[in-house]
């Protein structure tokens, strides 16, 4: 067969791309000016940088979360998993040697760290346009902090814990949802 390939079966994982498009209109629909989405991330930035920002600076408010949830805060706990997967602590001269002996919680924690790194950059081009081209367009702010709300508090929590559905749709409709702030923009 081929090189590296030891269950064919795994191609049929592909079949999920289609899932993203296929949820970009529920993404549309449930980020509409006046929902409950659009409630949900007026609290979240409120509870960010305060009740007085501007509403032209809601996009950057919403990044200022999950930058630091990505850098910082889920780099802190992925830091402390490694440490807590070796007996001897972190070794700090080469921290990232010991990464493919981790398992359970201290490698979900890594692994939820690396996904979400994985993630923000599309996030960072989408807010970046919106904020150049639309940044006062409720429904792509609400779009975007869906994202957010999805990544933060769902799927990286779903991740550490092991529970892989909530963490797999929460995913998808996080995607699905930048893809349509794209849609919008072009």
């Amino acid at each position: 067969m081929f090189s590296g390939v030891n269950n064919p079966s795994g191609i049929f994982f592909a079949a999920t791309a289609p899932v993203y498009l296929a949820l970009v209109p529920i993404s549309a629909a449930i980020t509409k000016p006046g929902s409950i989405v659009q409630k949900l991330v007026e609290v979240v930035i409120n509870c960010t940088v305060g009740s007085n920002a501007a509403p032209d600076r809601a996009i950057p408010a919403l990044t200022v979360l999950y930058a630091f949830w990505t850098f910082a805060g889920s780099s802190a706990l992925s830091g402390a998993a490694q440490a807590m997967s070796r007996a001897q602590g972190l070794d700090s001269d080469h921290p990232r040697k010991h990464r493919a002996n981790m398992e359970g919680l201290p490698l979900r924690l890594m692994s939820a760290h690396l996904s979400l790194m994985e993630n923000f950059p599309l996030f960072a081009a989408g807010a970046c346009l919106a904020q150049v081209l639309a940044p006062d367009d409720q429904q792509i702010l609400n779009l975007l902090g869906l994202h957010v709300l999805l990544k933060v508090f769902v799927y990286y929590p779903s991740y550490v814990a092991g529970y892989a559905p909530p963490r797999s749709l929460s995913h998808l409709l996080s995607i699905s949802t930048v893809i349509r702030v794209f849609w919008q923009l072009a």
